[in-house]
Order: C-alpha cells, then sequence, then structure tokens
C-alpha cells in the first residue's frame, strides 16, 4: 500500500510540476506583432507564420483571439502527455477563431505528434494553391514526401493528424466548424478531395512498423460542404493484417450536413461510439466540387462499433448513400436506436465478411427511393434490406450471424424499394420487424435466395401484405395484420414519435424472446435492454414487434379503455378533449393530412381559430399514453 502511494504522490507532484511549467501563447491579428514575445494578452504575436516557428510542450496553450481570422496551415508541433495536453484555444470573448487553409494541404496539421486538444475554431480551405507569382504554397520546414505532400493541390483538409514514425493517442477535437474544404486540381478526377477530419497512419510492416491513432473524442463539431468526407480515418500499409487497429473513437454530438461523401468513415478501427450525431445530405451536389455519393457513415475492416442514437437524413447518390451502411470486413458492428429518414439508397446495407453485425431498434421512413438507371431488378435499385457478400475484387466472402431485428420501416405509396438478399451470405437472423407499407402504388419486389444460406426469419410484420410480392422465406411466421402505428399520414412523418405503436396494437408482447447471454456484444442472444425510446425490453417475456415496446400497458399507472373525445368533432374554432376519469395535463400536438405538424397545444381546449377548413389529426399525450382522432375544421 506504501508503494502505491508514492506512486500516487509522484505522479500528482509531476502533474503540478508539469503544469508549473506550462505556457500560454496569444495570437492576434488585430493586436498582435511578431517582434512581440506572445506570452501575454497585451503582447500578442500576429501571424500563423511565426506560431509555426514554436515548439511546444505539455500543458502549453496556444490562444487565439476569439472572433479574428488568419490565413496559412497551422504546423502545431509538439506532443503533451496524458492527462496534460497541448490546448488550442480562444480568448478575449465567445466568437470562433478562424483559420483560412489559404490553400495548403490544412488548417492544420499535426504530424507525429500527441496529446493535442483543440477547440473553438471555424476552418475552411478552398483558395488556390498557387501563390502570387503561380508557385505552389508549401510550408517552410516540412519535408512530407519531399515537400510537395503539404501542398493543397490534389488533396484538402480541414485538420490532419498523421502518425508515421510511431503510434499516436490522446486527441481531442471540440466545437470546431469546418467546411469548404476543396482542393485546387489541374486534374478534375481529384476536385472532390476535400475532407474535415482526417486521422491517418502510415505503416511499413517490412521493419516492423505498425502504428495506430487511439484515444481520440470528437465532439460537438459541424462537418459541412467538404468535397467528401467529413471524417475520416484511414490506415496505410496494413493490409491483410486484422491484429492491428486504430482504437477508441469517440464521436459525440457532431453535426455532419452537405458533405459531398459520407458523414464518418472508420477504416481498420476497433472500440468506436458514434452518438447523437446528426447526418443530412451526405453525398451531397450543392457544389460541383463534391463526390456526390454517400451513406451518411459506414464501417470497414472495423470491430466493436456502435453507433446510436443518431438521425441519418436524405443521404444521396447513385451507389450506396444508405443511411448508414456495413462494409465489408467487420465484426460487432451495430446500428441501433437511430432514425433513418428520406435516404437515396435505402435503410439496410451488409457486404461480405462480417461478423456479427447488424441493426436493431431503429426506425426508418420513406428510405429506398433510388431507381435503377438501367431499371435492372436487384441491381442499383434502392432497398429495404439488402445483404451481399462483396468482399473486394477476390472471392465472395459469407458473412457470420447476420441480424436485422425489432426495426420499423414505414413506406409512402411512392416508392417501392426491394428486400434482397445475395446468395451464400450466410446465416441471416431477421424478425421482429414492422415492414409497413402504404397500400397504393407500384409493388415492391422481394428475392431471398437460398443456395448456402442459412435464413432464420420470424415474427415479422407485412402491412399492407397486398403491395408486397412476398418471398417465401419471408412469410414463415409472419403478421399481416395493421400494426396500428401512431402515424396518421399516408406519406408518413419526419417524427420517429409517430411510428410507435398504439395501445390497441395486436403486436404488443408478440415478439420472438430474444435472451440467454449477459455478454453485451452477443447481438443474437443479448437483446440490449431497451427500445428505441428508452423503454425497457424484459428478457423474460416476449417483446412487441418493431422498435416501440410498450411496457405502460402491465403498470399500474396506464390508462385502460379510456373514452377519448374531441367535442364537437366539427367545429368553426374552438373544441374541448374530454378524457373519461382522467384530469391531469395534455399535450396535443396538430398534424394536416399531409403530415405536416402545424401546431402545439396544452390543455383540454384546443383552438383551431386560425386554421384554414379541412380535417386535422389531433395526437394527444396524457399521463405517458398517445392516441390519435379526427377532427374537421369547417
Amino acid at each position: 500500500m506504501i508503494f502505491f502511494k508514492h506512486i500516487f504522490l509522484f505522479s500528482f507532484f509531476l502533474s503540478l510540476i508539469l503544469n508549473a511549467n506550462a505556457t500560454s501563447y496569444y495570437i492576434s491579428t488585430s493586436l498582435g506583432d511578431d517582434n512581440n514575445s506572445g506570452l501575454s494578452s497585451q503582447f500578442p504575436i500576429n501571424s500563423i507564420d511565426k506560431l509555426n516557428t514554436f515548439t511546444f510542450q505539455a500543458g502549453d496553450s496556444i490562444l487565439f483571439k476569439a472572433g479574428e481570422s488568419w490565413e496559412g496551415m497551422f504546423w502545431l508541433k509538439g506532443s503533451g502527455v496524458s492527462n496534460n495536453s497541448i490546448v488550442v484555444d480562444i480568448y478575449g470573448g465567445v466568437g470562433k477563431a478562424t483559420i483560412n487553409g489559404n490553400g495548403y494541404q490544412s488548417c492544420i496539421l499535426i504530424y507525429n505528434d500527441e496529446y493535442i486538444s483543440i477547440n473553438n475554431l471555424n476552418l475552411y480551405n478552398e483558395n488556390t494553391h498557387l501563390d502570387s507569382l503561380g508557385n505552389t504554397k508549401l510550408l517552410v520546414g516540412f519535408a512530407g514526401a519531399l515537400n510537395t505532400w503539404g501542398s493543397g493541390k490534389n488533396i484538402r483538409f480541414g485538420v490532419k493528424v498523421v502518425a508515421t514514425s510511431h503510434s499516436l493517442s490522446g486527441f481531442r477535437f471540440n466545437n470546431l466548424d469546418i467546411h469548404n474544404i476543396y482542393p485546387t486540381p489541374t486534374l478534375s478526377q481529384n476536385t472532390h478531395k476535400g475532407y474535415g477530419l482526417k486521422l491517418e497512419t502510415q505503416s511499413d510492416t517490412s521493419n516492423l512498423l505498425f502504428n495506430t491513432i487511439s484515444d481520440v473524442k470528437i465532439s460537438n463539431c459541424y462537418f459541412h460542404h467538404t468535397g467528401h468526407y467529413g471524417i475520416w480515418i484511414k490506415s496505410i500499409g496494413l493490409n491483410n493484417i486484422d491484429s492491428v487497429k486504430n482504437f477508441d473513437i469517440d464521436i459525440l454530438n457532431c453535426d455532419f450536413q452537405d458533405t459531398g461523401g459520407s458523414g464518418f468513415v472508420p477504416n481498420k478501427s476497433k472500440n468506436i461510439l458514434v452518438q447523437d450525431c446528426f447526418f443530412n445530405h451526405c453525398g451531397s451536389s450543392v457544389d460541383n466540387r463534391m463526390w456526390k455519393r454517400g451513406s451518411g457513415m459506414w464501417t470497414f475492416d472495423c470491430k466493436n462499433a456502435i453507433a446510436q442514437h443518431n438521425y441519418f437524413m436524405n443521404a444521396h447518390g447513385p451507389q450506396d448513400s444508405y443511411g448508414a451502411h456495413i462494409d465489408y470486413g467487420n465484426e460487432n458492428v451495430v446500428f441501433q436506436y437511430n432514425y433513418s429518414y428520406n435516404n437515396e439508397g435505402g435503410f439496410v446495407e451488409i457486404l461480405g465478411d462480417n461478423i456479427n453485425c447488424g441493426y436493431r431498434y431503429n426506425i426508418s421512413v420513406n428510405d429506398g427511393y433510388r431507381l435503377d438507371p438501367n431499371n435492372s431488378p436487384w441491381d442499383k435499385k434502392g432497398k429495404i434490406f439488402w445483404i451481399s457478400n462483396y468482399c473486394g475484387s477476390g472471392p465472395r466472402c459469407p458473412n457470420t450471424a447476420t441480424f436485422i431485428y425489432n426495426n420499423t420501416v414505414f413506406i409512402n405509396d411512392s416508392i417501392n424499394p426491394e428486400i434482397y438478399f445475395w446468395p451464400n451470405v450466410g446465416d441471416v437472423h431477421l424478425f421482429n420487424n414492422i415492414i409497413y407499407v402504404g397500400s397504393n402504388g407500384q409493388k415492391i419486389p422481394t428475392l431471398l435466395q437460398n443456395n448456402l444460406n442459412t435464413l432464420n426469419i420470424s415474427h415479422n410484420v407485412f402491412y399492407d401484405s397486398s403491395r408486397i410480392n412476398l418471398d417465401s422465406d419471408l412469410i414463415n411466421n409472419a403478421f399481416f395484420n395493421d400494426p396500428k402505428l401512431l402515424n396518421p399520414s399516408s406519406l408518413g412523418i419526419n417524427d420517429p414519435n409517430m411510428y410507435q405503436l398504439q395501445i390497441n396494437s395486436p403486436f404488443i408482447g408478440a415478439g420472438k424472446l430474444i435472451s440467454g447471454s449477459s455478454d453485451t456484444t452477443n447481438y443474437l442472444n443479448n437483446n440490449g435492454g431497451r427500445d428505441y425510446f428508452g423503454n425497457i425490453i424484459s428478457d423474460i417475456n416476449p417483446p412487441c414487434i418493431g422498435a416501440f415496446n410498450l411496457i405502460s400497458l402491465n403498470t399500474p399507472n396506464s390508462i385502460k379503455n379510456l373514452n377519448i373525445k374531441a367535442v364537437p368533432s366539427m367545429t368553426t374554432d374552438n373544441l374541448r378533449l374530454k378524457i373519461e376519469n382522467y384530469y391531469g395535463e395534455i399535450e396535443t400536438e396538430i398534424y394536416n393530412l399531409k403530415g405536416n405538424k402545424i401546431s402545439k397545444q396544452n390543455g383540454s381546449f384546443i383552438s383551431l381559430k386560425d386554421f384554414k377548413k379541412g380535417i386535422y389529426i389531433l395526437r394527444i399525450n396524457f399521463n405517458g399514453e398517445i392516441e390519435n382522432l379526427k377532427v374537421v375544421k369547417l
């Protein structure tokens, strides 16, 4: 015990010594002078060129004047240590400081350094890579790949972290706005190669050099208008080596909007968490310099990855372009508790050579509207579920323990995405899903090829089944009744709350029980304990079918067989809600027949005075229960 006390005291005093030696550097364009020391806010330096002459130490801070702007590439030299990082931040205000990369390869470069935290900056980089004399802009002293690697001619970044000589660890990126990242190449095929933030490792296995990047947290950042990916993790030189991976990567509460490619792409990484993020218009084409194709995120050769509580919306492109997809060579990858909406490619895409990967407790609304350009079935047309064994240009690779369960899928009348499983995709477990399709529109094709496949399919709901050409394997233990979703619109409403089951749904407690393992990564035998909405899922009693598990029916506070009335149900101005034997709080959302929410009101008194004539849906929330009523404004 005395030994451990001494270790603790040594670490404590070492931390005090390191912090005592820490230095703060101030930089301001309005007040700074490069002849200043930069060691106080009264005497800041002025330029990034001057900043690039410093090598920083553990605990140092580089502080940019809030609201001011700089041009050039900040090559941050020097490493922190565990629990004592080098910090880049702002001072003297609350607005972000801006760095315009001005045609250099990156706004911020970190090259073989680690334990660095970067906060509260606005970064963009789309100016020409040529100076006023027509020469390529190169950073003085940077010798990567004969110094041409530092140019932003053919590839461009907001932030780039590179490990070439050894593994790196300890990075924090918080509250960054990274946008308008485009190179200025002479070759058109490179026009899209702009990336918000890249973590890159370079290994040389012939010399036993295996480099990784680890302990990374990216939070509260905004990535938009990039030529390609928002965040990219890439390992070079580790092909066919599965045991070496980047690790401990968290992407939290980040916003990806109008990225030309995917929002987040991890490669050769493990222990990944993507949570509370918003992916919108990935694969965007709002700028001609964009790639114009991409799923919200996809994993490649990754292990132990969880993407949960995210919104994946409006992905575009002629291939892939799903809300989120699982590429090949992954293990223990799960997409759970996500909302997927209006993604051109579809909802579920799983390629080959994957182990224990899949989707559960997600809500998908109107995904898969893409039409095949050659009108070929089972090719590039949008899909509800698609499983293949593609694993590169060589032989095909089946998967092991693929799962798709307890998802709720809504498809309106205007689209008809496919369900398609390739031959030889391994064992697939498909159960407890709701596939709700409008009664009109083109037939929805389905094809599950049986050659070398092991299919465990049961307890799925297909409604309206008359609009689906159901493969015979999908019919096994299937249901065809109306699941009675809260959604009142045939078009579908862009609100995950509307895809809960009503209390009179026939599929409450009607699902296949998933239990038998305490291992949380054993997704086939451990149900995760919660549904999309956070409700508890039993490992003893069967769950509901779909992403919503209604438990309130078994609680003493539930309200059963209530008589809810709108009085009058046809009115010129106002109405009152009457709920038998209930006198508590009431919250009502009002929707038109197109599914657009137009009002929210509290209490039993509802005013329609300012509404146009027509039919409206009242979504009434009381005591944890939700019910719908139709009313007419005269």
